[in-house]
């Protein structure tokens, strides 16, 4: 019975060390993925060139409102009651129409970031699952400033090799497909 005992012991411990030999583990930064990939940098050019033409229209419309506002503080003592009425009006209009322009500006903008991010991330995530599937991995954990993972060696970071793997897919960073 010892003897028996004693074998069963021993395949135990064995059978976890045998099977360590086959476990890989690999990290995958995300969100340096996201923007060094070609895609990742093409959609945040794109979305710099939106940010700046929005701005550029808020920043006429608010030279406009400022405009009306020092009309009225220049002139607004020498103006008849019902024209200096008539601009305070025109310059509260401006305003909120400003202040909703804004507002929708931020919300679409926040929408359209969200669409090109989630979309590359999609595809990053097929490219790493494909990838990891190729090259044997067990568990592939991802080790962006999350907190998920505290620490990780570079050697099992494969990150750059995700975004060559996702750049020669993309066949230089053209946008995929629509579905």
């Amino acid at each position: 019975m010892k003897r028996f005992t004693f074998l069963l012991s021993a395949f135990l411990l064995a059978a976890p060390l045998a099977r360590a030999d086959e476990f890989k583990l690999a990290t995958v930064d995300l969100q340096r993925a996201l923007n060094e990939c070609d895609s990742g940098k093409r959609a945040k050019e794109d979305f710099k060139g939106q940010v700046d033409k929005l701005q550029a229209d808020l920043n006429k419309q608010k030279t406009d409102i400022e405009k009306i506002k020092d009309e009225v503080e220049k002139k607004g003592m020498v103006l008849k009651e019902e024209e200096r009425k008539n601009i305070e009006r025109d310059y509260q209009k401006k305003l909120r129409d400003f202040q909703r322009t804004y507002k929708d500006s931020q919300a679409e903008l926040q929408q359209r970031d969200n669409e090109m991010t989630g979309e590359i991330l999609r595809d990053l995530q097929e490219v790493i699952a494909e990838y990891g599937a190729k090259q044997s991995y067990t568990l592939i954990l991802e080790a962006s400033n999350t907190g998920a993972v505290l620490y990780n060696a570079r050697t099992i970071d494969i990150t750059d090799a995700v975004i060559t793997e996702y750049n020669s897919k993309r066949k230089g960073g053209a946008p995929p497909p629509k579905k």
